[in-house]
């Protein structure tokens, strides 16, 4: 082979590998933009997890059962948060839990999740007792989020009676007998 063909071969060879490097870019970088929003914990629920354990805790507490935190009832609304809720709805979500935190601070006379659970039973009953206090909207979804996020979990399971095959049908027995409350649908 002469120079002029090798290095028209090596120009050809070059502007090709080129062409490909950049429509290969033009087509990875926009989808590798959205690794960048990926994480295990998002960052602006850390600061109010506390918050989030307290509130699960006066939602079910723990008795004779396991209670919210042991059903892992926080861990669950930050993975509802995090998979879940648009942008959007994690802001309204995190300004919403600085609103409830701050009445409730207000309520407990100090930060909520410190004082003992009897003072937090008092803060939540007074701010559920008057209207329009900033966070009340926030606070249903919360209980809401907990007490599905508890009866979906396997420690419910020690709280309910559940047949997954039911035997006979019986409409009306005295609480008494049965011992707890039966499960009536598939969860």
């Amino acid at each position: 082979m002469s120079a002029a063909t090798s290095s028209s071969e090596l120009s050809r060879r070059s502007l090709l590998r080129g062409t490909i490097t950049i429509a290969g870019a033009a087509i990875m970088l926009p989808a590798m933009g959205g690794l960048a929003g990926c994480s295990s914990a998002p960052p602006a629920l850390d600061t109010h997890t506390g918050l989030l354990s307290a509130l699960a805790d006066r939602i079910i507490p723990e008795t004779d059962t396991p209670g919210a935190i042991a059903a892992g009832v926080p861990q669950y609304i930050s993975d509802v948060f995090t998979d879940f809720f648009t942008e959007e709805q994690q802001q309204e979500f995190v300004d919403g839990l600085a609103d409830l935190s701050a009445s409730l601070a207000e309520e407990s006379g100090g930060d909520f999740t410190t004082v003992d659970a009897e003072r937090q039973d008092e803060a939540l009953t007074g701010f559920l007792a008057k209207d329009g206090m900033p966070g009340q909207a926030l606070w249903q979804q919360v209980r809401d989020i907990t007490i599905f996020g508890y009866y979906t979990s396997e420690v419910a399971t020690q709280e309910l009676s559940f047949e997954e095959v039911p035997g006979r049908y019986d409409a009306c027995l005295p609480l008494a007998e049965i011992g707890s409350a039966w499960l009536d649908r598939g969860v």
